[in-house]
């Protein structure tokens, strides 16, 4: 017996090493123009050298599938609502969810609109991925035998892009805001709403200073608002934020340019990203990329670098369709009832029958509302449309990365970003000629009426979209005076900005903080080092919680059970430190 279990534990430990990926040595793989090297440093990170672009691209197709497979396949299924082939009835919300919305659709529309360019690495780096599966040996990773997930279909060129179109979704989310604040309208006066979505602070920072109806509370509560693998649910997205900076010269010991970013996604195993260097003629860059998908994301070529935040502007809207009361296939429009576009779904659920599901779309958007089946009509004939730049069928923002990648100078980049559609981000700038900037590129509706802070009429046309925020109207900046540009998720324009971005902004405490520190070296004449940065992100110190201390401390009296504890909390700076509570 004792023997028996050692050859079963054996071989099931065998097995399971089977599925590690092959580091060393050589591997044959068709589609390559000529030989590439993939080198992993001491700390895994590939190093892709190759003879083109193309084969580069190929080769993080092959090292993403060699190390984040099941992520991979997962984050396809999630975007494409194919989950329920492999995890049953349970994933039936989601897959719907995603099914209405359209996404891989819109993936594949949006593969069409991209140029040649474009078109040719993302066909590259689904060859990589093919090849590496075509050439596994061994087991699949220990999530598909666990799920009895059967092996990966081919990897298409769609699939990277609707693993961009999820990663957009992720990163927005103001329709939540939209449902919540209709909801609250129903119980609170319009006062009482803005005093739990409180107006930016008048004297915070600014990235570019110089510059009736259906049942919502059913819809919020079916919806499936966090998304299942999705390393961003909006909301927690929106309750962490992110940061990134960047100094000019004259604000560094070296004299030259420093750039930090730190993007402060959901916390997941694996992570959300993936870092690579790619080295070929025409192209040197390395930084994070997405499995998934076969640009660098955040980092840097041999001569610029350039770091996201997110803007969380307003890019999607809920709209209030009204049915045509002659007709319950056409609903009511400027200039006469037009007939809902139905398109049919078949989701293949893992040990239960297949579901089909119809959906409706209108010339603002699918019909979220119809989730409930039967009452897609919720309430006297409405239903609830959504609206989504990401949808359009011009989307090209996978073109902006593989543009992003090669760049050199600031026109490069500014030429690139001119194609980042969706979502918006705050990008700052840094270059080996010394300048810095900042761009919140993005597609963000003009509104006719309205500021979209709560779902909307759609059958007036009052509301609709006209268009977007003209390109050179975006936010944008080359060599600031001061020297320095702060973003963490607050607001990006002052008040004379004449274009909506959005209704609200992260609180200002981050920012300031920043701000605060990097001044301080200015001041005592000290010019900012890598190091310094390194300290900074890794600084606790809360505004926030300076803010609100000496009012609560007032507010106490004290007596002999609260004593020690006021003592502790009056000599507290605010650092937010596991040490802190033994000061």
């Amino acid at each position: 017996m004792l023997a028996l279990v050692v050859v079963v534990l054996g071989g099931g430990y065998l097995a399971l090493r089977s599925s590690l990926p092959e580091i060393d040595g050589t591997a044959a793989a068709a589609g390559l123009g000529a030989e590439v090297a993939v080198l992993r440093d001491s700390n895994a990170v590939p190093h892709v050298f190759a003879a083109s672009p193309e084969d580069a691209y190929f080769a993080v197709g092959f090292v993403h599938a060699q190390d984040r497979l099941w992520q991979m396949e997962a984050r396809r299924r999630l975007g494409a609502g194919r989950l329920s082939e492999v995890l049953g009835p349970a994933t039936l919300d989601v897959d719907r969810f995603y099914r209405t919305l359209g996404l891989y659709r819109a993936a594949e529309r949006s593969l069409a609109a991209v140029d040649d360019e474009t078109r040719a690495v993302f066909s590259a780096y689904a060859a990589g991925v093919n090849a590496y599966l075509a050439g596994r040996r061994g087991v699949l990773p220990p999530e598909f035998v666990l799920l009895g997930a059967p092996p990966p279909e081919p990897w298409r060129p769609a699939d990277s892009l609707v693993i961009l179109k999820l990663l957009a979704w992720e990163l927005s989310g103001n329709w939540r805001d939209e449902l919540l604040r209709a909801r609250l309208s129903r119980r609170l006066s319009a006062r009482q709403i803005a005093e739990l979505w409180p107006p930016y602070p008048d004297d915070g920072p600014v990235a570019l200073p110089a510059s009736a109806g259906p049942d919502l509370a059913a819809l919020y509560r079916r919806l499936p608002l966090d998304a299942l693998w999705a390393g961003t649910p909006p909301g927690s997205a929106r309750g962490v934020g992110s940061n990134n900076w960047v100094v000019a010269g004259s604000r560094s010991e070296s004299g030259r340019p420093l750039l930090a970013n730190d993007p402060h996604l959901g916390l997941q195993a694996p992570g959300p990203f993936y870092l690579a260097h790619l080295s070929a003629p025409g192209l040197e860059v390395v930084g994070a990329t997405v499995p998934g998908m076969p640009a660098v994301i955040l980092g840097r070529t041999d001569r610029i670098a350039w770091g996201f935040t997110n803007t969380y502007p307003d890019s999607q809207d809920l709209f209030i369709e009204r049915a045509d009361p002659a007709d319950p296939g056409r609903y009511l429009a400027p200039g006469g009832a037009r007939p809902f576009v139905v398109r049919s779904e078949i989701i293949r659920v893992d040990g239960a029958d297949d579901v089909v599901l119809a959906v409706r779309e209108t010339r603002h958007g699918p019909v979220i509302s119809d989730l409930f089946g039967d009452a897609g009509a919720i309430a006297d004939g409405e239903v609830i449309a959504f609206a989504w730049t990401a949808l359009a069928d011009d989307d090209v923002t996978a073109q902006a990365g593989i543009k992003l990648n090669r760049a050199r100078n600031w026109g490069d980049f500014v030429d690139a970003m001119r194609d980042f559609h969706v979502p918006q981000q705050n990008v700052v700038y840094a270059d080996v000629d010394g300048n810095v900037g900042f761009y919140a590129p993005a597609r963000v509706p003009i509104r006719k009426a309205g500021d979209g802070r709560a779902p909307v009429p759609g059958w007036s046309g009052e509301y609709d979209w006209t268009g977007w925020v003209p390109r050179a109207g975006l936010p944008k900046a080359l060599n600031p005076p001061a020297g320095v540009i702060v973003n963490a998720n607050n607001r990006i324009v002052g008040p004379a900005y004449p274009h909506f971005l959005a209704a609200h902004w992260e609180a200002d405490f981050r920012a300031r903080r920043i701000a605060e520190r990097i001044e301080a070296a200015r001041t005592l004449g000290i010019g900012l080092t890598v190091e310094d940065f390194l300290a900074l992100q890794r600084d606790t110190v809360s505004l926030a919680a300076r803010r609100v201390l000496p009012p609560m401390l007032a507010g106490v009296e004290p007596n002999p059970r609260t004593r020690d504890s006021l003592e502790l909390l009056a000599g507290w700076d605010g650092a937010m430190d596991r040490r802190s509570s033994q000061l």
